[in-house]
């Protein structure tokens, strides 16, 4: 009795990845944004909440490797063409060009790394020393976006410009950005906001995150 529901959602789940590799393909992103709408939340909804995240990882292992399998290449480039696109919702060139060089390098996609608005991250099983020294030190600007925000600099923010937490959090992430991309510590960053409201507005209504930069500084 109990072996029926779970091959009913097995046999769903099989439907469902096979419905996803289809529009990867055909590139429908209209159907893929509905179907990825059942892999990422309607169906780890269903899960307790500790199980939401595994269940929605081990959901895109599969169709990552059912996609190798109609592929019948491990680095095709839709398959970096679609890890992308799960990530950001969009699919940047430097951001495919990055992954692909991971995907060359053996990783595999969902089990060994991820991507987000921030670059590339590598879990802590899959980034093995071996592995992560293959890999060039600058695949592009796109994977050196990580940037680390402790809670003492949130809260120096705060009462440096009286400013909200969600306020001095976005101010404190875009100059990070910036302190990276302009080569310029963040200390002479924050001292040109001391006396310039405007520009520090403009910080603060900005997200350097975004890889179009459409909400970019000066946009």
């Amino acid at each position: 009795m109990s072996s029926q529901p779970a091959n009913a959602n097995s046999q769903e789940e099989s439907e469902l990845i096979s419905a996803v590799v289809t529009a990867i393909l055909s590139r429908n992103l209209s159907t893929l944004n509905q179907l990825l709408k059942q892999v990422m939340y309607d169906i780890p909804a269903k899960q307790p909440e500790s199980l939401r995240a595994q269940t929605v990882s081990n959901l895109l292992m599969q169709i990552a490797k059912e996609l190798e399998k109609s592929l019948e290449s491990p680095t095709h480039p839709t398959i970096a063409w679609f890890v992308v696109y799960v990530g950001l919702g969009s699919s940047p060139p430097e951001a495919i060009q990055a992954v692909q060089l991971v995907l060359d390098q053996g990783f595999k996609p969902f089990e060994d790394f991820f991507v987000d608005h921030q670059g590339i991250h590598f879990y802590d099983h899959g980034a093995t020393p071996g592995k992560i020294e293959q890999i060039p030190q600058r695949l592009s600007e796109f994977t050196q976006m990580t940037v680390r925000i402790e809670i003492s600099e949130v809260n120096h923010l705060i009462e440096r410009f009286n400013l909200s937490e969600a306020e001095a959090r976005n101010v404190l992430m875009n100059l990070k950005i910036l302190e990276q991309k302009m080569k310029l510590p963040i200390d002479e960053l924050l001292s040109v906001l001391d006396d310039n409201d405007a520009l520090l507005r403009q910080v603060i209504q900005s997200d350097l995150t975004r890889n179009d930069n459409k909400k970019g500084l000066g946009r």
